[in-house]
């Protein structure tokens, strides 16, 4: 493992605050074989967001090519590093904060096809193109890094530069018309009520889209082959994948865990409101997030979700769900 902060400027660009500095105490304390143990006396949200490896579900159940190299774009706090690593001969991450590079360090210390990056992927000067690219939680954005009058057009196409002719864009995105924000459920990044289906007020800020749009976005830039899947509850902490050839039955789709954030009030069952999507044939429009493949090239990629092992929500993360949000 490499830590490279030949691009860092002295200043952390993005944090949760202070708590930080105990995400870091604990991936200096526990692995990622008993990260359980930080959940016996601590299941505040940063805390299990950032350490649960239900994180890595989004990931891990998805086929690399053999010999894979990968760049992974805003790594956070290594939620899903390690798994990467596993996947690929090669990764490198960039990621703004040093105190989280650090975090992703310590989670990934024995790894020797790993280099970290540290700093804004605009002043980053990286001499190799990839197999794969991933957006995990971080499309949504580049209105705040990338300053130009199309600031998510113009990411798409500066970070095609460091993609191999053949090469796959992997993006985890939540979808603004999700159910979960019809239900009641605050816009994750605004905290406001209903802001990405009204439109967004700031439109400035942070935004996320619906499926039409990625779509468009991705073929105006020349990615114009995409497969969508559908990670519930969200691709955050996704405990069952969908895709167009595997879709939720109005059976199975009483089948994962839901959460919401502390405080939330859910006017109407969510998983009710998905059946009567799924009779219609409109599941994919309101998924709460989607996890994209895009490429120039065809997309052949082939995966039985049906059979896909996947991070078991364990005895003591159950804690963090066993919520009634209808009072």
């Amino acid at each position: 493992m490499k830590l490279n902060l030949d691009f860092y400027k002295g200043e952390d660009q993005y944090s949760d605050g202070d708590i930080e500095n105990e995400l870091l105490e604990y991936t200096e304390k526990y692995d990622e074989n008993n990260r359980d143990e930080v959940f016996k006396t601590d299941i505040r949200w940063p805390i299990f967001y950032h350490l649960t490896n239900i994180r890595k579900n989004i990931i891990n159940w998805y086929p690399m090519k053999k010999g894979a190299s990968v760049l992974e774009i805003g790594a956070g706090m290594g939620a899903i590093t390690s798994s990467l690593c596993e996947k690929a001969d090669h990764v490198v991450c960039v990621e703004l904060s040093k105190r989280r590079a650090t975090a992703i360090a310590n989670r990934n210390r024995d790894r020797e096809n790993l280099e970290i990056i540290v700093g804004n992927l605009n002043d980053v000067q990286l001499n190799e193109k990839f197999d794969y690219i991933t957006l995990i939680g971080v499309f949504e954005y580049a209105n705040l890094y990338t300053n130009t009058n199309n600031p998510y057009i113009d990411f798409l196409n500066y970070i095609q530069t460091f993609l191999k002719k053949d090469g796959k864009l992997l993006i985890a995105i939540e979808n603004k018309l999700g159910m979960k924000y019809f239900a009641g459920a605050p816009e994750d990044h605004t905290s406001i009520l209903y802001d990405g289906i009204v439109g967004y007020a700031n439109k400035k800020g942070v935004q996320t889209f619906g499926k039409q749009e990625l779509k468009k976005m991705l073929h105006q830039v020349g990615l114009k082959h995409t497969k969508f899947y559908y990670p519930l509850p969200d691709y955050k902490l996704p405990n069952k994948i969908f895709s167009d050839e595997y879709l939720p039955t109005e059976e199975t789709i009483q089948d994962y865990t839901i959460y919401y954030y502390e405080g939330t009030k859910i006017q109407f069952d969510e998983k009710k409101a998905y059946q009567e999507a799924i009779k219609n044939g409109v599941f994919d429009i309101f998924a709460n997030s989607f996890f994209i493949e895009a490429s120039t090239k065809k997309i052949k990629t082939k995966v039985d979700l049906a059979n896909t092992n996947l991070v078991p929500i364990s005895e003591v993360e159950k804690n963090f769900y066993d919520k009634d949000y209808t009072k």
